[in-house]
């Protein structure tokens, strides 16, 4: 079994534990984030998600064998948010210049 087949299977089975540390980081969000807030814009939630991405990214950078240069770690984190809500199906000419890419 290859090294990324290997990731993937562990993810699959961990699916679970993703489920759970969501639904913390969920009720972090809408605790601390938006605490006493009834009106929550898009471009938030947008930035919000892109930063979230980038940190995803980052995290799971410093677990390689060979580092990523953090500017490499941002391009891809951008990319896989573009993904993203391109998959989505959001407007893709509206986020030209995402806040959090600025």
């Amino acid at each position: 079994m290859s090294d990324s087949d290997k990731v993937l299977q562990d993810m699959e089975e961990g699916g679970d534990g993703m489920t759970k540390y969501g639904n913390m980081i969920l009720e972090f969000v809408k605790k601390e984030v938006f605490q006493d807030r009834k009106n929550v814009s898009v471009e938030e939630i947008v930035t919000l998600v892109a930063a979230l991405t980038d940190l995803s990214v980052s995290l799971l950078a410093k677990f390689r064998k060979e580092p990523i240069d953090t500017s490499r770690a941002t391009e891809i984190g951008r990319d896989v948010f573009r993904h993203m809500v391109g998959k989505i199906g959001f407007d893709m000419g509206q986020l030209s210049k995402p806040s959090v890419y600025a």
